[in-house]
């Protein structure tokens, strides 16, 4: 039977588009207040924004009429006519937000219009109106968001950790605060103010905003066609990171996302980065309105551009011209340091050429050099999972620094060297967590190092596990924190440091909410992977060996923390098929 659904059921379903998680309501709310001509607009924020959201802004407001119609479905000032949807301008422009918003948690609006004496209030909760009164209020609007989904459950326990929502809060922030910088923003968290940006110019609201380092990183360029006009700033090849998280592309005002865009610029960058680095950005595109479509994602986060094709070939151009224009390419610096003191050869002098001392009678196939195999260092008892052969027979070929290879009664074993890494380091961290602990080796220098406040305040939230690995991180700041201690053996550089944190930060971040039912598990994962980030590389006979009895010493050697496979056997029938 067909029948129309009731409104509050319409919102609620509308909601689950629209509103996903706490910051979608920040990006909503700071959306309108910029559309309403604001040029002063406060954000606070509680429990990541779970308890509160509260955006006040100095716009234009609304009159009591329009307050009461702004929160039906479909209700907008943006738009009046279909035409309107081919020259979209501003932020919102659907009039579903403020509905989604009102049916799955307690809102209330405080408003008013230059020229009125009193503002007015309205109370809505769970998508009904609760009352209405005058009130004395400042011109604008004044939104106040608390306990987002009280009234579905079931979207409120799938939330993450406080930490990684107050990520994804702090990223639209961001994007707000980087195409915006006319504006003035303050961000207050848990009664902390986090930001209090003046309106500057774009380089001095990214360095606000991203970190003072990116002073130092990066660089501004400009290309303008008759097709679209790009500028920005672009981040130097020697300052990549191990995680894409700078890196912001805006067209026309509004922020994006585009994997399309994204090789543009990384094509630019090839071979003046490492495999798996990435470069910051914050790139602006000016194209025709008429050109472009917003409305193809429910959070309008993505965009369709005419001639797109057109539009990748001028990104990478520009991007590329501005590396070469900045010498910005790879350079070869020789370390004199401890280098022997070469003298000049002496005029007349005369230098014999090198005698090479071989054996005539070495012969590469003579069985004999084999005669001696190297022994294991571990007890072959650990040898003997169920389906895994008894032992390692030597010799242990490697491939490439990739992968070890061995033959094996069924045919040949391959194990790749880096997932086996990880299963090792995992569990090996598991066991620290499970015990007492490890004493962490202390740095002669600690070290500090700049995140965002999302990040610190992660790191803090899991400051007793990582002391258990001996990982002392402690905040020094609401944007930084400093490195006291690292796991024994784990590198000392700042640069490998800097990358761990990184990865960690990254790691925890895109656990699910069973990281906080299993916090050995996440702890664990994270610095394993951080930890193996890349391919030991060749490994002495002896190591491969101590290497392999390490990996079938643990309980599940087939397979990384990852789930990736660590070993293969590949049957002696099967090679024979090959060369047949």
């Amino acid at each position: 039977m067909i029948r129309i659904l009731p409104e509050h059921i319409a919102n609620r379903i509308a909601a689950g588009e629209v509103v996903q998680r706490p910051a979608s309501v920040v990006k909503e709310l700071l959306e309108n207040a910029v559309d309403a001509g604001a040029t002063q607009i406060s954000l606070t924020v509680e429990d990541a924004g779970r308890s509160l959201i509260q955006i006040a802004d100095n716009g234009c407001g609304m009159s009591a009429e329009e307050a009461r119609v702004a929160f039906q479905r479909h209700a907008t000032s943006k738009i009046s006519r279909v035409e309107d949807l081919d020259c979209i301008q501003t932020f919102g422009f659907r009039g579903e937000a403020l509905a989604a918003i009102a049916a799955v948690a307690e809102l209330t609006l405080k408003t008013r219009q230059e020229g009125q004496e009193t503002g007015i209030q309205l109370r809505i909760q769970g998508g009904q109106y609760i009352d209405e009164s005058e009130v004395s209020c400042p011109v604008g609007a004044n939104f106040e968001v608390r306990n987002l989904f009280y009234n579905v459950p079931a979207r409120r326990k799938f939330l993450k950790s406080d930490a990684s929502e107050f990520k994804h809060i702090i990223g639209e922030f961001t994007h707000m605060a980087l195409c915006r910088c006319a504006v003035e923003f303050r961000f207050v968290h848990n009664g902390q103010e986090l930001y209090h940006l003046q309106p500057a110019p774009l380089k001095q609201r990214i360095i606000r905003i991203l970190g003072k380092e990116m002073n130092r990183e990066m660089v501004d360029f400009k290309a303008n066609s008759s097709m679209v006009n790009i500028s920005g700033y672009i981040g130097k090849p020697a300052d990549a990171r191990k995680s894409s998280g700078n890196q912001f592309f805006f067209i026309n005002g509004r922020f994006f996302k585009s994997a399309y865009f994204q090789r543009a610029v990384l094509n630019a960058y090839q071979g003046l980065i490492p495999e798996k680095s990435w470069p910051s950005w914050c790139i602006f595109m000016e194209v025709n309105p008429h050109e472009v479509d917003v409305n193809i994602h429910p959070a309008k986060t993505e965009v369709k551009i005419e001639n797109e094709q057109m539009v990748f070939q001028i990104l990478q151009a520009a991007v590329k011209e501005a590396l070469g224009k900045n010498s910005l390419g790879p350079s070869i610096d020789f370390d004199m340091e401890g280098a022997p003191l070469i003298p000049p050869l002496k005029r007349g002098l005369f230098a014999p050429p090198p005698k090479i001392n071989y054996d005539p009678l070495f012969n590469p196939f003579n069985e004999e050099r084999f005669e001696r195999p190297l022994l294991y260092d571990t007890p072959p008892e650990i040898f003997a999972p169920a389906t895994l052969p008894q032992a390692l027979p030597p010799p242990v070929f490697q491939l490439k620094g990739k992968y070890l290879l061995t033959p094996v009664k069924s045919g040949l074993l391959i194990i790749h060297i880096q997932r086996a890494q990880q299963r090792i380091r995992y569990e090996y961290y598991l066991h620290l967590i499970a015990g007492r602990g490890q004493e962490s080796q202390q740095n002669l220098f600690p070290q500090e190092h700049c995140l965002d406040p999302a990040e610190v305040l992660l790191l803090q939230e899991w400051r007793t596990q990582l002391l258990q690995v001996g990982l002392d991180i402690r905040p020094t700041g609401k944007e930084s924190v400093t490195v006291y201690g690292l796991p024994v053996g784990f590198a000392t550089e700042n640069e490998d440091v800097a990358s761990m944190i990184d990865l960690l930060t990254t790691q925890l971040l895109e656990q699910t909410t069973t990281l906080r039912q299993d916090s050995a598990h996440g702890i664990a994962l994270a610095l394993a992977v951080s930890e193996c980030r890349n391919d030991p590389g060749p490994l002495q006979p002896e190591e491969a060996m101590q290497f392999a009895g390490k990996l079938f010493a643990c309980s599940q050697p087939e397979v990384s923390p990852l789930g990736k496979t660590c070993m293969h056997i590949i049957p002696i029938q099967e090679i024979d098929q090959l060369l047949n």
